[in-house]
């Protein structure tokens, strides 16, 4: 049995005993291989072990740092990974206005502090790629490490995190240069990547290890791993930067953690029948969390002074990435199966329009 072997069965053992006092025996079997069965047919195309494709820069390296330019307000981008293309849509019509074409495989996506840049992972490319969002012209692919997934920007503007599940590492990369700063050591299959506003802190959230680590965004370096329960996946923060958001897909939970103690402040259970906790967008005023149900086809919406959820609103089927305007009125959701956009009022609660978008939408980010 070889040393990665070893260290899987004690991470599993240690993250079904321990964790945050949800036992991996106290989950519905029904439920435990639903989601298992799920997780086979996501990660079926990932080609596992394959070499890398994109291992150095290609394209304009002189127009890569963010301009300043930022592109047309009020759109929402919507990665689709089964057509590779990104859906742009006028948030303040609810229309789509262009489609854009990229890699293969266009999952975590994300947009520069300064509004100019469009940062697209192309899974199946071992890529970032770079779009001009004022001209929606490709600038080029940064290398991304083996099958980049989720990733985050720095406020700063100049650095990007991003996890690699099957190398159980997270990449830093310099977007000024479209080089490889630093690759970290993490947790076995990490997935989620959030940063803290106020730039401090990096959280990945490892999937078979029920953990998190906790990166000092300056030093680079893992200072603290903690459990939560089973199969965490994506982490948002508070605007104070000051509680992090932890949703957990078989656990079936929101753990809140205060980020100065990192300790468990509240924990939400989300979990009704098919429904696994995904994506996270936090009320730009820190009141509500809207959670996305995967196969429960639904939001959660809970609110941050009771910890209660106060609503569950029904959108299309098997959300995942999730996104807030900067007015906090609206609420977007990338439906994978129905291939559709859901839009939710947050003064209503309910959903108020269904945009297509072809090709299992994935991520979705706001350009305000």
């Amino acid at each position: 049995m070889n040393q990665w072997s070893i260290g899987w069965i004690v991470a599993f053992a240690a993250g079904c005993m321990v964790i945050v006092g949800a036992p991996f025996a106290s989950l519905p079997a029904a439920n435990v291989a639903w989601a298992q069965a799920d997780e086979e047919e996501e990660e079926e195309e990932e080609g596992l072990g394959r070499a890398l494709v994109t291992t150095e820069f290609t394209g304009d390296r002189a127009a890569l740092p963010p301009s300043g330019r930022s592109g047309p307000p009020n759109r929402a981008y919507v990665s689709n990974e089964k057509s590779d293309t990104i859906t742009v849509i006028d948030i303040a019509t609810d229309e789509v206005v262009t489609t854009l074409h990229v890699g293969r495989r266009p999952r975590g996506i994300g947009i520069s502090p300064d509004g100019s840049r469009l940062y697209v992972a192309t899974s199946n490319e071992d890529a970032i790629e770079v779009i001009d969002l004022a001209t929606y012209r490709f600038i080029g692919r940064m290398p991304g490490g083996s099958d980049p997934e989720a990733f985050a920007i720095h406020p700063d503007g100049k650095r990007l995190f991003l996890s690699n599940e099957d190398t159980a590492t997270a990449t830093v990369i310099d977007v000024t240069t479209g080089e490889v700063i630093k690759v970290i050591p993490v947790g076995i299959e990490p997935e989620g990547v959030g940063i803290s506003p106020d730039g401090k802190w990096v959280y990945i959230t490892n999937e078979s290890t029920h953990s998190i680590d906790v990166i000092d965004a300056a030093s680079l370096e893992v200072v603290d791993t903690f459990l939560v329960s089973i199969r965490p996946r994506v982490v948002k923060f508070s605007p104070d930067s000051k509680l992090a958001y932890i949703s957990t897909e078989l656990g079936g939970m929101l753990h809140v953690i205060d980020t100065a103690t990192r300790k468990e402040v509240a924990r939400i259970s989300l979990k009704e029948a098919k429904e696994k906790p995904v994506g996270v967008a936090v009320a730009p005023d820190g009141k509500r969390v809207y959670v996305g149900l995967g196969g429960g086809n639904a939001v959660k919406v809970i609110d941050t002074a009771t910890w209660k959820v106060i609503k569950t609103i029904p959108v299309g089927k098997r959300v995942w990435g999730i996104a807030i305007t900067g007015d906090g009125k609206k609420v977007y959701t990338s439906d994978g199966v129905s291939s559709t956009v859901s839009v939710i009022d947050t003064e209503k609660l309910e959903m108020i329009k269904q945009i297509p978008s072809p090709g299992m939408p994935w991520g979705v980010v706001i350009s305000n």
